[in-house]
């Protein structure tokens, strides 16, 4: 479990020049209340807490999921599955960036962007706050592979932590492009984005081992004993 968590706020920071890309010109489009550092560095604060509050929310409602999967007995197949298909993410690229929305949800996607973008001139706080919550509702293939770490978490609580610490890897590059920070270069862009399909990787062994339960502590624990095993032995 430990071991997970802490592969999610290592692929955050390996995901950061996905996300210069993605949610970048978002960070760059919205205003600073005022024309100086610190405001936009509340402004900064503003919009990636919103972001990470929507992260959190997402990674309690796959954590519950996984939670519900543990309680049926399926969560450990449910591990093995998800390791897979991160798995094949990397091997065939882009392919959890080609999940795209359909039916109604193609259309709520679509009035999301429609109020994220009606609402990028707004500088109170209460609507950077907004932006950002509403940027982390939008379809990217990096945050699909965060969620998939999130639901072998073992209760919602778990799942949001996962989330957050998924974030919280992001918040470097993002503020250093809206602070025009010169932190993320081009040389460190690619390095970023070398880094990025091994960290994944690493992520998806660790929940193909986690499935497997072959008794390795921290990172693939042995079967957890019922009560009713645990009452036969005494």
């Amino acid at each position: 479990m430990e071991a997970l968590l802490a592969t999610a706020l290592v692929m955050g920071v390996a995901g950061s020049a996905h996300c210069i890309g993605m949610c970048g010109p978002i960070a760059l489009a919205v205003p600073s209340p005022r024309n100086n550092v610190a405001a936009r560095w509340v402004s900064t604060l503003l919009l990636n807490t919103g972001r990470i509050t929507t992260y959190a929310l997402l990674g309690a409602a796959v954590g519950t999921l996984g939670l519900g999967m543990r309680l049926a007995g399926l969560q450990q197949a449910v591990s093995i599955v998800c390791g897979v298909l991160l798995l094949a993410s990397i091997i065939v690229p882009g392919l959890l960036a080609r999940v795209s929305p359909t039916g109604r949800v193609a259309m709520t996607v679509a009035r999301l962007r429609s109020v994220l973008a009606s609402n990028l001139s707004r500088t109170a706080p209460e609507a950077l706050f907004l932006t950002g919550a509403l940027n982390g509702l939008l379809p990217c293939g990096l945050l699909y592979a965060a969620l998939l770490g999130a639901v072998n978490m073992s209760t919602p609580a778990q799942g949001a932590l996962f989330m957050v610490l998924f974030g919280i890897g992001t918040w470097p590059a993002l503020f250093a492009v809206r602070m025009g920070a010169g932190l993320f270069g081009d040389g460190m862009r690619v390095r970023l984005r070398r880094l990025s399909p091994v960290l994944i990787s690493a992520v998806a062994v660790l929940m193909v081992l986690r499935g497997l339960e072959l008794g390795i502590p921290y990172v693939s624990p042995g079967p957890v004993a019922t009560p009713a095993e645990v009452s036969t032995c005494h």
